[in-house]
């Protein structure tokens, strides 16, 4: 065997057969610069949408500040002309002006301009669902207040004023004398148009709106009525005063004649007596 075979040298100049990276060792680098962009990507978008809403707000606040002049001139704006007609471009055109010279120039002046065209329709929605609140409020209230008016009128003596509007008269000024007083019903009152108390006296009254004195049948109408009602007292209330033949049957049936001026200052001790309180 020759010499040489029996000693051998290794081929230093071959590379080694070295098995290959795993697959995830090499694909690392990838993926993190993966996940970097789409962090990148989600921070720029929470960024636009915080800055977006800070546009909404200072739109909102605006609104806010000058919903009431808005209100008024949407009012104006729409309002009927002479002939009934009314112009919707005035209108729009407040808008505009509101929008070019308030909304507008407050977003740039906050580097939040570029929201505008996305924010411009939910912003005219927004002050025609505020401004028409505010108008709808107003008018409730403008309602309100003139219904309370109309109340207080009708709690004065008029001589216009209905049979109605004496009773709720007649009421309010046994009220204001410490009386429990209401009036009765329309068409259930037999007779009665107001029932008091006060001080364990039941007191039941019949108002008379009239233009002449009143007469006999009312004084018979009342008396029957406080035997119905089982009242202790009874009177008839006119603006009129009353004929003799009506006051010679309320002395003996023991009914009271009075005048509504005499109910605001009327006591049961008054009841007591027999005595006609007309002056």
């Amino acid at each position: 065997m020759p010499f040489s075979g029996l000693f051998s040298l290794p081929d230093i100049t071959s590379q080694p057969n070295f098995p290959p990276p795993p697959n995830n060792v090499a694909a690392l680098p990838a993926d993190s610069l993966l996940i970097g962009f789409f962090l990148l990507l989600l921070l720029e978008r929470y960024r636009h949408m915080r800055r977006k809403r800070e546009a909404w707000k200072t739109i909102c606040k605006l609104i806010a500040i000058h919903q009431n002049t808005l209100a008024q001139r949407r009012q104006n704006a729409l309002a009927q002309n002479h002939y009934g007609i009314v112009h919707a471009e005035k209108w729009d055109k407040e808008l505009s002006y509101f929008c070019q010279t308030i909304l507008e120039p407050t977003l740039i002046q906050n580097r939040l301009g570029s929201f505008w065209a996305q924010l411009e329709k939910p912003t005219l929605r927004r002050i025609q669902r505020v401004t028409k609140k505010i108008i709808e409020d107003n008018t409730a209230a403008l309602a309100a207040q003139g219904a309370e008016i109309s109340a207080a009128a009708s709690l004065q003596f008029n001589a216009a004023m209905n049979p109605a509007d004496y009773e709720r008269l007649c009421s309010h000024l046994l009220q204001q004398a410490g009386w429990n007083a209401q009036p009765t019903a329309p068409g259930s009152d037999q007779g009665v148009d107001v029932i008091a108390y006060k001080d364990g006296i039941h007191f039941v009254v019949q108002c008379k709106l009239y233009s002449r004195p009143v007469g006999n049948k009312a004084v018979q109408e009342i008396f029957s009525a406080r035997q119905h009602h089982f009242a202790h007292s009874a009177a008839v209330v006119s603006n009129a005063g009353y004929t003799e033949s009506a006051r010679q049957l309320a002395q003996s049936t023991g009914v009271h004649l009075l005048h509504h001026s005499d109910l605001v200052n009327l006591d049961v001790t008054d009841l007591q007596s027999q005595r006609d309180l007309l002056r």
